[in-house]
């Protein structure tokens, strides 16, 4: 059933307090509520296996200082919360484990073996930054630097990190690398200048990479073009894989299908469309398999406002940016829409830029993030429920 939230204007350091998880209302819960009447869930500590969401979530902003910007999964139910500082915040208990100055205004987020990775441009250029699960950083790297001439330029996918925490893959221009951090050494897989390919198609630029099937593969996607190719023809979305050994690069021209970025996820890897080519599907990979599958979504042009996967690939949601904002989550394995809600506030201001959405699969709680990239505005965060 369709649900319709109002959000009211947050203040900036007396946010009060907003919940989700498993609660007696159904409806959503919005920062800068009246704290009487915003249901707030006692939970324990998260537990289960490594890599799974804690069964209940907790979302409070008033524990951050400052402008709440955005977020990213840091694993097992944790986020990291950009606001004055860099903040590892746990839904399960709804503590703050850790904070540290953040080394950059923008970024995408890995989780790691004991820790994650932090990447994003830098003034210098694309950059990679290694913490511990305390938020210690261990590591900085300039990676344009490393490459000696080669450039990242993808944010998201530019710079893929093994579960294991050991290597690094970076999706360049002129190729793909690797870099194995415990003996600072990096190797070339593909190298454009050398007609990068296989037989039937070949490598212009890679855009993005993420390591899969136990970090024995990096898949990654990029531009290229059909051997041999027709006079004029433009480049083409591909993707593809390959061993970190180098050996078995597989390529793949999708049949009308332009990717604009790589969401990487526990167990999925998912290919958002470019918004102005959104016909309503979605490409994503199985991390453990390496098969392709597509999820359809509702509508013809769904998509083209944002397309955001759960922190363990179960879920996706889309929005549909108007007059309000309406987010949709789907349930990936099955294809059904299990939620539908509809959010909406006074000033359209919030509506004129993408949300940032997260969703938890353990909780099957999704936290909508408004205002985040727009300096004059209070940002506002509203949560809810989905699936059964």
């Amino acid at each position: 059933m369709k649900k319709t939230c109002c959000i009211t204007l947050a203040l900036m350091f007396t946010l009060a307090l907003s919940a989700c998880g498993k609660t007696d209302s159904p409806a959503p819960a919005v920062s800068g509520s009246d704290p009487s009447g915003t249901p707030v869930v006692s939970v324990p500590a998260p537990g289960g296996q490594p890599g799974q969401s804690p069964s209940s979530c907790t979302f409070d902003p008033a524990l951050f200082g400052g402008k709440l910007q955005s977020c990213a999964y840091a694993g097992n139910g944790t986020l990291l919360v950009l606001a004055d500082k860099l903040y590892l915040y746990d839904t399960g208990t709804s503590s703050v484990l850790a904070t540290t100055e953040a080394p950059l205004r923008d970024f995408e987020a890995q989780a790691i073996d004991g820790g994650c990775v932090l990447s994003g441009m830098g003034d210098s250029g694309m950059m990679a930054y290694i913490y511990d699960s305390s938020l210690a950083l261990k590591q900085e790297i300039a990676v344009n630097e490393l490459l000696q001439g080669d450039f990242v330029v993808s944010e998201t996918g530019g710079v893929a990190a093994s579960t294991d925490g050991k290597k690094l893959a970076f999706a360049a221009m002129g190729g793909l690398y690797l870099y194995d951090l415990e003996r600072g050494s990096l190797t070339t897989l593909l190298d454009v200048a050398q007609n990068a390919g296989t037989a039937s198609i070949r490598v212009s630029m890679l855009n993005g990479a993420a390591f899969a099937q136990d970090n024995s593969q990096i898949v990654f996607y990029g531009s290229g073009s059909p051997i041999p190719a027709a006079d004029g023809e433009e480049d083409v979305s591909i993707y593809g894989s390959i061993a970190v050994d180098g050996s078995g690069l597989k390529l793949t021209i999708p049949s009308g299908y332009e990717m604009d970025e790589l969401q990487s996820s526990v167990s999925r890897l998912f290919f958002p469309q470019v918004f102005t080519q959104a016909n309503g599907t979605l490409l994503w990979i199985d991390r453990a398999t390496g098969s392709a599958n597509t999820l359809s979504f509702s509508a013809s042009g769904e998509g083209k406002d944002g397309v955001y996967s759960s922190e363990q690939g179960n879920y996706v949601a889309t929005a549909a940016l108007g007059s309000d904002l309406t987010v949709r989550v789907y349930d990936v394995a099955s294809g059904e829409l299990v939620a539908d809600e509809v959010i909406e506030n006074s000033d359209p201001t919030y509506f004129y830029r993408i949300p940032r959405i997260y969703l938890f699969d353990g909780a099957k709680t999704a936290v909508v993030v408004l205002g985040g990239s727009i300096d004059e505005l209070d940002t506002l965060v509203s949560t809810f429920e989905f699936g059964a």
